[in-house]
């Protein structure tokens, strides 16, 4: 009879065998930043010194240009004037010079500037007013007023800005008669004059908002060292996006406005995520763990909701990629790349100058911590929130809707020389040119047309009710095409002059179809189309990609749809407030400003990427909270009062900094620049008042259980990320 043995069964380990768990990915992170504290601070400290010189000389390799939509028909209708017509000088700078009587009877002073601009710094070639015909339409009605049109020296569209700074700089030193003035408009002038007024503000905002964001500062960490960590942290940060969009920029054209808009980014976040992150390792520590450990718990939350802030904040920036315009490209890439720097530097340099400065970043007394004192206020308005959520909820809405009403009525356009200050050359000779010759020959539409449907073209353009005069500029070029010009009675950043390009084009193009209608007034026109053509796919992106980040990382289909709602919301609200204040002028004089009757066209788009990524900035760091109690606790409505308590204050206080730079950054520029922090402001206002400390708490407080709630189907497919540790 045969038998069998029994399988053998190996012995459990013994519980001291088991391998330790593998920790989180953030902590061991903190691990290695704390113990190589020292070489991960030198690594930065080189790495700084390195970008410095390319940080402040980044001007140097940005341009002014770029604002035109590519692919458009007015860039077409560009490159064939300069190509076959540069005679033209349908991008010339415009010397506009006023004497108190008639150039006709006293020429002497005109001669004099006309031969004085010959060979003048910044330009190629001068044309002669007097030596052109009557029609010519350079000499005013009265006489008293010239254009001397100059062709600037420049061999790219990125020169062209520097070479009508020079003119500028080489009228303003001309020796003219008693009485006359000279000053220099055109394209290039508004954007020399704009670049340079965009840089006096960025040097403004930085000494205007430093000492409030010091004082900000101290009071929210309560230490005067800890207070200088965002600060380091920006400052590394910033360094090393300037010097990396300096590097691009030396290979491909970005904007000027890259630099104001990274910078203003870049210390908002880097004050942030410094706050979120010196918070929660000041209480890991107050709570009795080591530095290594307290930081090794504080980057695997307070760390892991840095991470994905900045990756929100990046991927809400990445749809304005498909808007064909180089300055939007460039502003969301300075954004990114100063985001991505400073959130890199929160994860590695600051923690190891946490743990070098040990017990110094902390306060005498836990008990004397500010966050602490503040979690029983911040624990108390939520249970009020929670007692009565309905009406919370209905009162926190009414507001940002009422808010959001007037944006109904919002009115797009682009700016013209008038987004610059008076008191510069080209919004000086803009207003003397207006004033002599009307609004619309500021801005003038150029139609490129076979020579003979040239007349045609002049008769249906004259047709045209807004426009003033239209005529054959050109003799025929070797491409057998020649140029018309008209003259609109309205100016360039008027809805009646972008009506009148659409006419044109409507009613030449089925007569004529090889006319091309361009020119500034087109440029303008088209660009405004690409940008609210392109705005709903943008939007749409936006949406879609901060949806499924929101779903991954918190495994809620109810989190993720109602995030994105308030968001909306939210962004609804501050357009509200853009188009009271920009378009209909309340409380235009009290930020300094004069209201141009719209809203610029690059803003809803612009808004709506950087308010949505702001607003994830803050819904992230407050539902990991929550998120990270409800994995302790298993109760909803305690882990939203905890989760509330703890990030309440460092909330608040992350807003009220950012608020100030942005409002520092805001009154001390142009009008673009203020409408962007202006509306960002009040935008954090709102989102960590009203949604943070409203709608979020009762919403939550309504559903309950059923924040949680995921389909199974998608609960096996989505990865699982842990907040609690």
């Amino acid at each position: 009879m045969s038998s069998t043995s029994a399988p053998t069964v190996p012995e459990a380990p013994a519980e001291q065998d088991l391998p330790a768990p593998r920790e989180p990915w953030f902590a061991r992170l903190a691990r290695f930043s704390a113990r190589h504290r020292r070489a991960v601070m030198l690594v930065w400290l080189v790495a700084t010194l390195l970008a410095a010189p390319l940080a402040l000389t980044l001007t140097s390799s940005l341009s002014g240009a770029g604002w035109e939509a590519q692919g458009s028909t007015s860039v077409t209708v560009r490159n064939e004037l300069r190509r076959d017509f540069p005679q033209l000088g349908a991008e010339a700078a415009v010397v506009v010079y006023q004497q108190g009587t008639p150039v006709a009877d006293d020429p002497a002073g005109l001669q004099a500037l006309v031969a004085d601009l010959d060979g003048a710094p910044g330009a190629a070639t001068v044309v002669d007013p007097l030596s052109r015909p009557a029609d010519a339409g350079l000499i005013s009605p009265d006489g008293t007023t010239v254009l001397v049109p100059v062709a600037l020296d420049a061999e790219t569209d990125a020169d062209l800005p520097v070479a009508a700074e020079h003119l500028i700089d080489h009228v303003a030193e001309a020796d003219l008669p008693d009485g006359a003035r000279a000053e220099v408009t055109g394209e290039w002038a508004v954007w020399s004059d704009f670049n340079q007024s965009n840089e006096e503000a960025l040097h403004k905002a930085e000494l205007l908002s430093g000492i409030p964001t010091v004082i900000l500062l101290l009071i929210a960490f309560g230490s005067a060292i800890a207070a200088g960590l965002p600060l380091m942290l920006a400052l590394a940060g910033i360094a090393i996006g300037f010097a990396a969009i300096h590097l691009y920029g030396d290979t491909t054209p970005v904007s000027v406005w890259s630099m104001n808009f990274s910078m203003m980014i870049g210390l908002a976040v880097g004050i942030d995520y410094s706050l979120f992150i010196v918070s929660r390792y000041r209480e890991e520590r107050e709570d009795g763990f080591g530095a290594e450990d307290a930081i090794a718990t504080t980057l695997s939350t307070a760390g892991k909701a840095v991470f994905l802030s900045a990756l929100a904040v990046a991927l809400s920036l990445a749809p304005v990629f498909v808007v064909p315009v180089m300055v939007f490209r460039s502003m969301a890439l300075g954004m990114i790349l100063a985001v991505v720097a400073v959130a890199f530097a929160s994860l590695t340099l600051l923690p190891a100058v946490l743990v070098s400065l040990g017990d110094r970043v902390l306060v005498a007394k836990a008990a004397d911590d500010p966050d602490r004192k503040a979690e029983g206020r911040w624990a108390r308005w939520t249970g009020r929130a929670l007692r009565h959520p309905g009406r919370t909820l209905f009162a926190g809405l009414a507001l940002l809707l009422l808010l959001a009403v007037p944006a109904v009525g919002m009115r797009l356009g682009m700016p013209g020389a008038r987004g610059v200050d008076e008191g510069r050359s080209s919004r000086d000779g803009y207003d003397l040119l207006v004033d002599a010759f009307g609004p619309g020959a500021a801005a003038p539409v150029f139609i490129t047309v076979p020579a003979d449907q040239a007349q045609q073209v002049v008769d249906l353009a004259a047709a045209d009710p807004n426009v003033l005069a239209a005529q054959i500029v050109a003799e025929p070029a070797a491409s057998g095409r020649t140029a018309v010009r008209v003259i609109g009675a309205t100016a360039v950043d008027d809805q009646a002059t972008s009506d009148m390009v659409g006419r044109l084009r409507s009613t030449i193009g089925d007569a004529v179809p090889d006319a091309l209608v361009g020119g500034p007034a087109a440029q303008n026109h088209d660009l405004t189309a690409s940008l609210t053509g392109k705005a709903p796919l943008a939007i749409g992106l936006i949406m879609l990609v901060a949806f499924v980040l929101l779903l991954v990382v918190f495994r809620s289909l109810t989190i993720a749809l109602s995030s994105v709602v308030l968001n909306l919301i939210s962004v609804g609200a501050s357009f509200g407030f853009a188009t009271i204040v920009f378009q209909h002028g309340w409380g235009a004089g009290l930020i300094g400003i004069e209201h141009q009757g719209f809203v610029d066209a690059w803003a809803p788009l612009f808004f709506f990427a950087l308010l949505f990524g702001l607003s994830m900035d803050y819904q992230l760091f407050l539902l990991a909270a929550i998120r990270e109690r409800y994995e302790a606790t298993g109760d909803t409505q305690r882990a939203i009062r905890e989760g509330i308590a703890k990030t309440g204050r460092p909330i608040t206080n992350a807003a009220l900094i950012m608020i100030v730079v942005f409002v520092a950054f805001g009154i001390t520029g142009p009008i673009p620049p203020t409408e962007l922090g202006i509306t960002l402001a009040l935008a954090v206002l709102l989102d960590a008042t009203v949604v943070r400390m409203m709608l979020v708490p009762s919403l939550m407080g309504l559903l309950g259980e059923r924040n949680w709630w995921l389909p199974r189907w998608l609960g096996r497919i989505l990865p699982t990320i842990r907040f609690a540790h």
